[in-house]
């Protein structure tokens, strides 16, 4: 811990802890120029008295547009508490901007009963945890995550033409490039619009960005890596650091700001925790409500966990976990084997809900592993860390998420997503707690059961099931009900107002048989043998 930070830690303690989110405040790096942002509790804004005596501004950080926070709230789960509190942010403007005075001030800040909490944000980057002429190799073969365990059994996915077609993806980090032969043809795949590089971000730090790319959404060709969820709409990379400064949050609210439910937003970041532990970015207590506003409406995010080895059940990481669920799925870093042990580097604990490959990993980017003909934009790498694992999961999400809406027109809450993808997956082998690495075809199976589930409302019989060629239809419904049969990626392939229904010429597999009688809809699954 470092010095200025012990010097505070009694004083924090005393006015810090009667409400959770007080007394988090800490200097990241004693050497590093520091933002001193303050949340209150309602719209009483009023520390006059601190002004006076401190000399300072209070600016309103509108890191997401209150239009934004309007449908957000509409749409939220906890009644638009999360989203509201985000109309709470200021930065305070002061002439002496040293970190000795930032921490006197945000300790008297935090005194007052109308403060939520008080964010120092580090203006140090965090590091981030971790086919054209000539003619590129297709690497598929070298891309195990997607097989059957130890992967994630994306194939299986893929074989019933599941891809996460329809999905819109939002990555936050440093950059990616676009230039790249498996994305330059993808008109979906693009940086923010207006965004520009900060000269400081290095180019393994963007490279980082291409390489979590080429794991979602590289190009389903002869050539080069297959992306686990290719089949989607679009892939928006929202820079951390541009030549408007370095502020993750500012990138997360951008993301958000153009996000709806049902999207998907990937934080490939880490934040410093105790003695300089790489631990999940929403440790930052702007990025944890930035993450709450969004999954209460609705928007999955997956988070990497960090690679800082950090015990988050540990007592010194006691006042994060007492802020409660953001809503995030949490991924760790796990062994590419059989095993599913923690990497040793993962960070862990309870709030750390899914794991996925942190070695072996092939992606774009890079180089280290191959450099066709030495061209910049035809390179490809070995990816680890949390940053590998964090893609992956997310990709598996992407596709659940895709089938489920296809089979429902709805989307599966970011807690149903979470909760889905623990339930299915293949348990964890030693080490600290990181969760189970999916497993999707026990993931799509539980989609089928959930799908059925939701439209139990209208009962009725299919029989013979499993059937070879003609299907009868009983039930407690009218004479102008409709029928319809659908298959396993949500293709209509029959409809009929008749309950006799031929299935003679479809394919042998699983189907869903929806009777609508007005108002009233139910499913039941079919086998076709």
């Amino acid at each position: 811990m470092n010095k200025l930070l012990l010097l505070f830690t009694a004083f924090c303690f005393c006015f810090g802890f009667s409400q959770t989110r007080k007394g988090q405040f800490h200097i990241s790096d004693d050497h590093s120029v520091h933002e001193l942002y303050v949340v209150f509790t309602d719209d009483n804004h009023d520390v006059s008295h601190l002004q006076t005596e401190f000399g300072f501004a209070l600016e309103r950080k509108a890191l997401v547009s209150d239009a934004k926070l309007d449908a957000l709230s509409r749409n939220a789960s906890d009644g638009g508490n999360a989203a509201n509190r985000l109309r709470h942010v200021f930065e305070v403007i002061t002439a002496d901007s040293t970190n000795a005075f930032l921490l006197n001030l945000a300790a008297r800040l935090e005194m007052l009963p109308n403060v939520a909490y008080c964010e120092l944000v580090c203006l140090k980057p965090v590091p981030p945890p971790a086919d054209i002429a000539p003619t590129t190799p297709n690497y598929f073969s070298q891309q195990g995550y997607i097989q059957t365990n130890p992967g994630v059994n994306m194939q299986f996915a893929w074989n019933l033409g599941l891809t996460g077609n329809g999905m819109r993806i939002r990555d936050v980090e440093y950059g990616f490039n676009k230039n790249h032969e498996e994305f330059n043809d993808n008109p979906g795949v693009f940086m923010q619009p207006g965004a520009v590089l900060n000269a400081g971000v290095s180019q393994d730090y963007s490279e980082h960005g291409t390489a979590v790319f080429g794991i979602v959404a590289g190009n389903d060709g002869s050539y080069g890596v297959t992306g686990m969820a290719h089949g989607i709409s679009e892939m928006i990379q929202f820079p951390e650091w541009t030549t408007a400064g370095y502020n993750p949050s500012a990138a997360i609210a951008d993301a958000i700001e153009v996000s709806v439910a049902g999207d998907i937003i990937i934080l490939e970041m880490q934040e410093y925790g105790i003695n300089d532990q790489f631990v999940p970015a929403e440790y930052s207590q702007l990025v944890w409500d930035l993450t709450q506003a969004a999954t209460q409406s609705g928007i999955l995010v997956v988070a990497a966990a960090g690679n800082g080895n950090a015990n988050l059940d540990s007592a010194a990481y006691q006042p994060y976990m007492d802020r409660g669920d953001s809503g995030a799925i949490i991924v760790g870093a796990g062994s590419s084997d059989l095993q599913h042990d923690k990497i040793s580097y993962s960070t862990y604990g309870s709030r750390v809900n899914l794991q996925g490959w942190a070695n072996d990993v092939r992606s774009t980017g890079y180089g280290n592993f191959s450099a066709i003909g030495g061209d910049f934009n035809q390179r490809y790498c070995t990816f680890s860390g949390t940053s590998s694992a964090t893609p992956i999961v997310a990709s598996c999400a992407v596709v659940l998420q895709s089938y489920y809406h296809d089979l429902t027109g709805e989307f599966l809450s970011p807690d149903e997503m979470r909760q889905l993808l623990i339930d299915t997956g293949i348990a964890q082998g030693s080490g600290g707690h990181i969760g189970p690495i999916p497993d999707m075809q026990a993931a799509i199976e539980a989609v089928n059961a959930l799908s059925v589930t939701k439209f139990e409302g209208l009962k009725f019989v299919v029989s013979p099931n499993p059937s070879k060629s003609t299907i009868q239809i009983s039930g407690n419904f009218s004479a102008n009900a409709k029928v319809e049969i659908v298959n396993s990626i949500g293709q209509t392939v029959v409809r009929s107002d008749k309950t006799d229904v031929d299935i003679a010429f479809l394919s042998a597999g699983i189907y869903f048989v929806k009777v609508e009688d007005g108002k009233n809809v139910g499913v039941r699954r079919l086998v076709k043998i």
